[in-house]
């Protein structure tokens, strides 16, 4: 159902919003917000929006509808690559061998879990790693707001797009083949998740004040909260977490500027590092800088030391074959499966053989982002927006770089550049390299993440 809501329409809907679970609609998101008003009007049978808004007034169940209809839920298993692998060899043997000392109690918390591939990717490596659980205590709580999400989790069918970055061995081990040629998780998986209905914004957290956590996974939850929000967030997660425990954020989100009650670690070396945060109870003073590049608050976030910046070591890849797309193709599997010094090393030899071609720079730039390398990712990202500037998704890293670099007037106009750019592409396109999130969806985020920084540091 196709409807227009006036501004005041608008106004009152967002403001609600926000007071129910936090999330943050600007103007950019208007369309988007009349679309999933519209399938609720449709679905209760309302001809105008004044009567639907009495509704929400009135019907706890129909606000919670809402909520899932604007709720985007977008995931894979063994989503980040190299947050997966620091899981996998550094994060979870850890917390075991912690736990083994302790009561063999463990506590994992995926906040935000949509539905569901994150919480069961988690219990999958954990599996791997402890495959009898016989006298131990091993739970993951996985929480969201969206009652659809958390029932879609429950039933554990997946499609082949979620299960994209699975390895053979992962679908073999976790999975079995499910009625409708789809892929279910196993029993013994499920066994070690928990689903709940939780509002990350106005509850509590979903445990005992006593019960510490080990680790806490909020990725790409914060990046539709307000600053105030996300702060008020990261305050419950820290004193939920023990000490030492860790805290997992997307690709995109920081808490610079946000929480000094974290240290930023790197897990792994060179172009595979990981770089998440642990809870250590320790002066504030300590706290702030773990890695050996010390950076003030005015220049910005940060960022891996000269030496970790090595020189990529050279992947063992197959000849690189003549024709550029070929390479460009290798060099888009290569970050897909989270060889980001292949994949830079291929873009670059795209980039030598045909220096017009933006989107050689654009993937140079992209693998040298998921690997943390954001000051060397500058000089492509420029030059790929340079040569083709209605490339939206180049804008969109550009001004995520440049953010975390400590330029927000640049980044606001980036993410400008990026939200009119995108929005020349069809609406149901999607970006596999930055998550699988959809062309609308990436511009809606990018106009509220330009407006953010506009009223933060009040540029034009």
């Amino acid at each position: 159902m196709r409807i227009a809501l006036s501004a005041e329409h608008f106004e009152v809907l967002r403001v609600r919003l926000a007071r129910a679970a936090g999330l943050v609609f600007d103007p950019s998101r208007k369309e988007s917000m009349a679309y999933s008003v519209g399938e609720r009007m449709r679905a209760t049978g309302l001809r105008d929006v004044a009567s639907y808004l009495v509704l929400l007034d009135d019907d706890a169940a129909e606000r919670q509808r809402l909520l899932d209809e604007v709720t985007i839920q977008e995931t894979h298993f063994f989503r980040n690559p190299p947050q997966v692998r620091a899981l996998r060899t550094h994060v979870l043997p850890e917390l075991l061998r912690h736990a083994e000392q302790h009561g063999r109690r463990l506590r994992i918390w995926s906040a935000g879990c949509s539905t569901g591939e994150e919480p069961y990717s988690i219990a999958m490596l954990l599996r791997e790693l402890l495959p009898s659980t016989g006298g131990w205590d091993v739970k993951v709580i996985a929480t969201d707001i969206s009652s659809r999400a958390l029932e879609a989790a429950r039933a554990g069918r997946y499609g082949a797009r979620a299960v994209q970055l699975a390895s053979a061995d992962d679908l073999a081990r976790h999975f079995q083949p499910a009625p409708d040629g789809g892929h279910e998780v196993r029993p013994e998986v499920r066994q070690l998740v928990e689903f709940r209905h939780h509002n990350l914004v106005t509850a509590p957290v979903p445990f005992a004040p006593s019960e510490r956590i080990d680790l806490v996974l909020c990725r790409n939850v914060t990046i539709y909260f307000g600053r105030d929000t996300t702060r008020a967030l990261m305050t419950r997660l820290h004193e939920c977490l023990r000490d030492g425990g860790y805290l997992f954020l997307g690709h995109s989100e920081t808490l610079w500027q946000v929480s000094e009650d974290f240290r930023l670690v790197a897990l792994g070396t060179g172009e595979t590092a990981a770089f998440v945060y642990r809870r250590l109870d320790e002066p504030a003073a300590e706290r702030r800088a773990v890695l050996p590049d010390r950076r003030t608050e005015d220049e910005g976030p940060p960022r891996p030391a000269p030496e970790q910046r090595v020189k990529a070591r050279r992947a063992v890849e197959p000849a690189a074959p003549v024709g550029i797309e070929d390479v460009l193709a290798q060099a888009r599997a290569a970050l897909g499966a989270g060889r980001y010094a292949a994949a830079a090393e291929l873009a670059a030899q795209a980039s030598a053989a045909a220096p017009l071609r933006a989107e050689a720079f654009y993937l140079r730039g992209l693998a040298l982002v998921d690997a943390g390398r954001d000051a060397d990712a500058l000089v492509d990202l420029r030059k790929a927006v340079y040569l083709l500037p209605e490339m939206g998704f180049a804008h969109f890293l550009l001004a995520g770089v440049l953010g975390r670099l400590g330029h927000p007037s640049a980044a606001a106009r980036e993410y400008a550049a990026a939200a009119d750019t995108l929005g020349l592409q069809p609406g149901d396109a999607t970006a596999e390299e930055l998550g699988g999130r959809s062309v609308s969806e990436l511009a809606q985020l990018c106009r509220q993440l330009e407006r953010r920084l506009v009223g933060d540091v009040g540029v034009g």
